[in-house]
């Protein structure tokens, strides 16, 4: 039987993060460039009548290990603004954004103002009987660039997060471009109002389906999750590209075949191998996740579509296991 599809992704054209705004003017802006796709679109809903952003890293790459191509090299020696998550999720980009200094304004929008950070968690089954979304297994940890961590980067999707860097984003291309600052404000308390009624929207949409358990294959959405007090068991791996092993696959699927977890969500890199292992026997509903939005088309309506798949997608696995 097919899996259904949630009105709430045929209506995404509808429900665009913005209201119409006039076409930009091309090159009456800063030249700025954004390394991740949802961010771009919040920075392309800034700037929109301005100019437009451009998006650093194309489909299919990932930020967790991507080598910089000379074309992305230049664009960033072009640019006056450079808009990033930071070292924990970017660590290839640290040397380059350094050699820039002076010369652009490089925003770790990881450092924003009013950002909520969340520990780092390990991969594998977590305890039970802490609170739904909050850490189950605080991890030191690498980052990618080999520093020491403690915080999860993938700090965008939270809807609040997300408006404290739109605050900041504003705040730093008002000073660069002074001429467009009540332009920027405008369109970044535009974006502030409709990031609250996402996050008000999706709040509904998962209210039914919050407690049901569930695994993750990456473990990339604990902010989504804490947001929205979803119920997550558990992580197969703590990064994209960490293998699990074989100690971390028994134990996984001993808990899938308790027959207990709803649904596994995957990625679209996953290899199938990994998850014919993990399902085969059991009963588990596998769906697959996407937490940078590679699917979307890069523009203002991005981190919108990307927060409302997610949702999406989870409510349509977790529901459609709920039987009588």
């Amino acid at each position: 039987m097919p899996a259904r599809i949630h009105p709430l992704l045929l209506a995404l054209p509808l429900l665009a993060l913005l209201l119409p705004v006039p076409a930009p003017a091309l090159g009456a802006g800063p030249k700025v460039v954004v390394t991740l796709k949802p961010v771009h679109g919040l920075i392309a809903g800034i700037m929109a009548g301005i100019g437009q952003p451009q998006l650093l890293l194309g489909p299919g790459a990932d930020p967790h290990s991507h080598a910089l191509r000379p074309s992305e090299a230049r664009a960033l020696v072009r640019a006056d603004v450079v808009f990033w998550i930071g070292p924990a999720l970017e660590g290839y980009l640290q040397k380059p954004l350094a050699s820039l200094a002076g010369r652009a304004a490089v925003v770790a929008l990881s450092d924003s103002p009013g950002l909520r950070h969340l520990p780092a968690r390990k991969g594998g089954i977590w305890r039970q009987g802490r609170h739904r979304g909050r850490d189950r297994g605080h991890a030191h940890g690498r980052d990618h660039s080999g520093h020491e961590r403690s915080r999860d980067p993938h700090i965008w999707l939270d809807p609040r997060n997300a408006r404290a860097m739109v605050a900041r984003a504003v705040a730093v291309l008002a000073r660069v471009d002074p001429t467009h600052g009540a332009d920027y404000r405008r369109n970044g308390e535009r974006i502030s109002a409709a990031l609250a009624g996402l996050e008000a929207e999706i709040d509904g949409l998962l209210a039914p389906v919050r407690a049901l358990p569930y695994l993750v294959l990456h473990d990339a959405y604990q902010y989504f999750e804490t947001r929205f007090r979803t119920n997550p068991q558990g992580a197969i791996a703590i990064a994209a590209d960490r293998k699990p092993g074989a100690r971390r696959i028994a134990a996984i699927r001993r808990r899938l075949a308790e027959g207990r977890i709803r649904c596994l969500f995957q990625e679209t890199q996953a290899p199938s191998s990994l998850i014919e292992t993990l399902t085969a026997g059991t009963t588990v509903r596998v769906a697959t996740l996407d937490p940078i939005g590679r699917g979307i088309a890069p523009g203002p309506d991005a981190y919108g579509q990307l927060l409302r798949q997610l949702a999406g997608t989870m409510e349509n696995c977790l529901s459609y296991a709920i039987g009588p």
